[in-house]
């Protein structure tokens, strides 16, 4: 089994060197771990943000919801704004640069997901960049936002009726959809141009979740040379972007006060969503807990029908409980690796007859 890692701990060296012992072939991270991970014969990915920087701070570079309010959402700005794509991309042509890489990871490229911050992030982004771009592309922009205003006051408890809204909805989804993939080939031929032997990767939100997000396996098959679903079934803690349970708790407990529906069409509502079986009495609590670990594998082979081409390496949770069958899971699904986030001697060591019998 090939096994890849996301950071080396705070002792690079001894870090690389037990990933080494244990087989590893590859680590991703920052450009602090790459001289270590060379020097053990493994390949070096750099990992990079997306819609964030050090000169984006402040209100005028978040997103808008559709009331105007801005929101924050994973620490990033508007997705769609010229200034912080530039400099994304500026940021990635110079991490091409650097001597001995494999290639770059992209993490972030994306709309804000339900987990994303406060619930009212999810409902953007409305900014004059947004609506804008919704434009060029052919969107009726204010009906989208008329679509998202209804969807809101629909999950809130108002007598909203939705039909009327369900193509505006559609659109947003679509406008996500395009202007995230915009950004993604232009990452895509970014690294490319510095260097055609360097593959550009993303750590991509899981199949059940992507479309909410803006993401799409499709649009980026035969162009993203690698493509890493984050399948973090069982984080423990409720601020987890991305995590599987975390996020499906979350819009579980967004549909809590839905005008009109029951329990049960919540959950049903929840599976035509995600494509994911939700057992029929799930809690926010339960979903909490975990989902089951076969789910992996169904994942990763959904993954591996939208994306056919190029290299399939789901990262999945470093502490989950069941690492072992997660892992021969995420195989079982149709990877070529298994990737773990992030670094944990504790569970390098409590896994090692494991990970040696796999090498």
């Amino acid at each position: 089994m090939r096994k890849w890692m996301y950071g080396l701990g705070k002792d690079a060296a001894h870090g690389a060197s037990l990933l080494k012992k244990f087989g590893f072939e590859a680590v991703a991270g920052g450009e602090s771990a790459v001289e270590e991970t060379l020097s053990k014969g493994m390949d070096a990915y750099l990992f990079s943000g997306a819609f964030r920087g050090p000169a984006f701070k402040g209100e005028d570079w978040l997103a808008e919801d559709v009331d105007g309010v801005k929101q924050e959402w994973f620490s990033s700005t508007c997705p769609t704004r010229r200034e912080v794509r530039e400099y994304n991309l500026s940021n990635i042509r110079r991490m091409a640069g650097t001597p001995g890489i494999s290639g770059i990871i992209l993490d972030g490229a994306r709309f804000a997901s339900p987990m994303s911050g406060k619930p009212e992030a999810f409902f953007t982004c409305f900014c004059p960049s947004c609506m804008a771009k919704a434009k060029e592309m052919g969107f009726d922009a204010e009906a989208m936002k008329r679509a998202v205003s209804a969807l809101r006051g629909f999950l809130a408890g108002k007598a909203v009726d939705l039909l009327p809204h369900a193509e505006g909805l559609e659109d947003w989804l679509d406008f996500r959809r395009r202007a995230t993939t915009e950004h993604l080939l232009d990452f895509v031929n970014t690294v490319h141009e510095v260097n055609p032997d360097l593959k550009a990767g993303i750590y991509i939100f899981a199949p059940s979740l992507c479309r909410l997000v803006g993401q799409n396996y499709r649009d980026i098959n035969g162009k993203m040379d690698l493509i890493a679903p984050m399948l973090y079934r069982c984080y423990p803690d409720a601020d987890g972007p991305a995590c599987l349970n975390v996020e499906i708790a979350r819009m579980l407990d967004m549909m809590k006060t839905a005008h009109g529906w029951s329990a049960q069409e919540r959950i049903r509502h929840l599976r035509a969503l995600t494509g994911i079986e939700i057992e029929k009495g799930a809690t926010v609590e339960s979903l909490m807990k975990g989902l089951p670990v076969d789910m992996l594998r169904t994942e990763t082979q959904r993954a591996r029908i939208m994306a056919p081409q190029g290299a399939l390496v789901p990262i999945i949770e470093m502490d989950d409980p069941l690492l072992p069958e997660a892992s021969r899971k995420v195989i079982e699904g149709g990877a070529e690796a298994v990737s773990y986030f992030l670094y944990n001697e504790e569970q390098l060591l409590a896994n090692e007859a494991f990970f040696m019998e796999n090498n």
